[in-house]
């Protein structure tokens, strides 16, 4: 088309907007009809060429395209003498129907080095493509071939082969939060007929033949010990079947165009108006962000601040219904289990209480699997993915396993860039003893439970148990009063709303999963170490003050909170009140006051995350200042519940 109008390749035009020109250009330029049709024909006849399993056999149950193509006639080429290198993406490894694929490539696979283009190059391509380099050869009677992970450059593979074993086994990123490119003689992970059965065992289904196995993504040998423990598990979330359901919800350009939802960015009236976007919540965080008056990007979105957020707060929803609510509710799938004893009839998903998380992720996020829980009546659209459950028993299980480092950590292994039905099903779910089921339901309940909205669901998963709890690390900005206080009824000190008490929420839900997984300690820090680079170097460089709260990150999902690392010239919004009682309006950055021992800092900022406009609010960050060591307070986390539950 582009060759009867260069204006549709220079713009670069939609297909819908393609669709809108393309009979006015067959029509009035001339032969253009002739030329479209003929190109047609040809596409669709090579189509079909490559789709046809008598050319391509081995290629059957896959989607066809053309690098795919060249794998069966390198082969063929080399027969079996010859040997065939090959550089294409990863997809061959990960998808679900490539089961065929998978067990020709693993016949004659000696080596797989799987490449991130993180450090760009190949600079034309997204710095987030996976790719792999390929050496194949005759077939073998035994599997056996090299695979290393997490490549930024190839250097590092011969660095590897070269290594003597010692030293640490280096993380994802360097001390400097580079992407890390020297090799270890232990990234060379040499994979044979068992370990694709611990592989098929893990990201596979009682069907899955031992030579299908997708191949996960592992950075070291050290990691086949901990996938061996994940294997073990005895339930996965899929083997629950009829007890939970999931959907994406309303598609966000087809539901626009039927009429079921509108573009309409402003605060929804009740929660049936609410539906929800990625941004909007983080790891077990339904009050993450609110979208900006004007919403056009990912990025105009501001943070939450839960300390001063009204008890029936509801953020700016980009989309409302587009139809009458009878019409909306109507359209929403329905459960498939019995709504109540002796009852038949399949309820809307609408009336549950539902985990909701991001659906496209990568291995090198800071984290895979942003999960939160959101009341009933509210919708989402296909950008995230909803998981209701027939108990909300489970469902607290469940978004306690998806906000720790251990289920992050399997999803990142497992390369997951979608995380839809067949990667939420793999999901580990083990049988949680009463004990730890107490300790991890009121820490995920105070972390999701922000709302009046949360109520019903506060109440019935209340345990009077929760009231004799503690935190295991010793802090004066980690109050146990608010577990001494809290009550069967939802009020609004039932919310943990302090950076630093939600931040230890987190730290013990890891180590409660890690225990229930059968995980060591070691094992909990090795991940953290290897798969959580972008997590490291943010808490490398997080402060808190005396009262729990961030005063500098340089977290880039946290924009706006904190001060700036550097004063903003002529910016007068923040002022320090001295020790000694006098106060100086001037303006300060995070490096004027890292070292005061003593006094206020105060800032002012204009707050619109609220209805009724933006309103002028004050902030105080009280000395002293101090970071948090993630594995020292792991290590503190784990040897107190190894005394609580010995």
């Amino acid at each position: 088309m582009g060759a009867s109008d260069p204006r549709i390749a220079l713009r670069k035009y939609s297909a819908q907007k393609l669709r809108a020109y393309r009979e006015g250009i067959l029509q009035s330029h001339t032969d253009a009809r002739a030329i479209y049709l003929n190109s047609d024909g040809s596409s669709e006849a090579l189509q079909s060429f490559f789709n046809a399993t008598q050319n391509y056999a081995e290629l059957k149950g896959v989607q066809t395209n053309l690098f795919k193509c060249f794998l069966p006639q390198s082969w063929m080429i080399s027969d079996e003498q010859g040997v065939a290198s090959l550089l294409h993406p990863e997809g061959v490894y990960q998808e679900s129907t490539g089961g065929d694929l998978r067990s020709e490539i693993y016949r004659r696979l000696r080596t797989h080095f799987q490449f991130q283009n993180e450090t760009k190059l190949f600079p034309e391509v997204d710095h987030h493509t996976l790719f792999s380099v390929n050496i194949y050869g005759p077939v073998a009677d035994e599997i056996a071939f090299d695979h290393i992970a997490n490549l930024f450059i190839p250097e590092t593979v011969d660095e590897c082969y070269a290594h003597d074993g010692d030293d640490p086994i280096p993380s994802l990123k360097d001390a400097h939060g580079s992407w890390e490119t020297a090799g270890h003689l232990r990234r060379i992970v040499r994979v044979r007929s068992k370990d694709l059965e611990l592989f098929s065992q893990l990201l596979g289904t009682e069907k899955t033949i031992l030579y299908q196995a997708k191949l996960p993504a592992i950075h070291s040998i050290d990691i086949i010990a901990i996938l061996q423990k994940l294997s073990a598990v005895c339930r996965r979330l899929g083997d629950l079947r009829k007890e939970f359901f999931c959907t994406s919800m309303f598609h966000e350009t087809n539901a626009q165009s039927a009429g079921t939802i509108a573009r309409s960015t402003r605060f929804p009236t009740h929660a049936g108006e609410l539906i929800l976007s990625g941004p909007h919540f983080s790891i077990s965080t339904p009050l993450n962000k609110t979208p900006r008056t004007i919403c056009r990007l990912n990025s105009d979105y501001d943070p939450i601040d839960v300390t001063v957020i009204p008890d029936k707060y509801m953020p700016r929803t980009n989309y409302v219904p587009g139809c009458d609510y009878h019409k909306y509710y109507r359209g929403m799938p329905t459960v498939p289990w019995q709504s109540q004893p002796g009852s038949f009839d399949r309820r809307s998903i609408a009336h549950y209480f539902r985990a909701v998380h991001r659906r496209m992720t990568h291995p090198a996020a800071e984290r895979s699997l942003i999960s939160a829980i959101f009341p009933a009546r509210v919708g989402h659209v296909n950008t995230c993915y909803g998981i209701a459950f027939s108990r909300n028993q489970l469902l607290a299980e469940f978004l306690c396993l998806c906000s720790s480092i251990p289920i992050d950590f399997f999803v990142k292994t497992i390369a997951a860039t979608d995380i839809v039905n067949d990667i939420i099903g793999l999901i580990p779910f083990p049988r949680i003893p009463p004990t730890e089921r107490q300790y991890l339901s009121i820490r995920v309940l105070g972390m999701n439970c922000l709302t009046k909205y949360y109520a019903r669901l506060w109440h019935e998963l209340w345990d009077v148990k929760f009231t004799e709890d503690k935190w295991t690390k010793i802090d004066r900005r980690l109050h146990n009063s608010y577990f001494r206080n809290l009550k069967d009824q939802w009020a609004r000190n039932s919310a943990l709303r302090s950076d630093l008490e939600r931040r230890q929420a987190l730290i013990e839900i890891d180590v409660l999963v890690s225990r229930v997984l059968g995980l060591t300690l070691g094992e909990l820090i090795t991940m953290y170490r290897i798969q959580f680079p972008v997590m490291r170097q943010y808490e490398r460089d997080t402060w808190y003050d005396a009262k729990g709260r961030i005063v500098f990150t340089v977290s880039k999902g946290l924009p706006g909170v904190g001060l700036p690392r550097k004063s903003i010239k002529g910016d007068s919004s923040y002022s320090l009140v001295t020790r000694h009682g006098s106060e100086e309006r001037i303006a300060l950055g995070w490096e004027d006051i890292q070292q005061l021992d003593e006094g206020t800092v105060i800032r002012e900022v204009s707050d619109d995350t609220l209805p009724g406009g933006p309103v002028q609010r004050t902030i105080e960050y009280h000395a002293p200042f101090d970071r948090c060591d993630r594995e020292t307070d792991y290590r503190i986390a784990w040897e107190e519940f190894e005394r609580r539950l010995r």
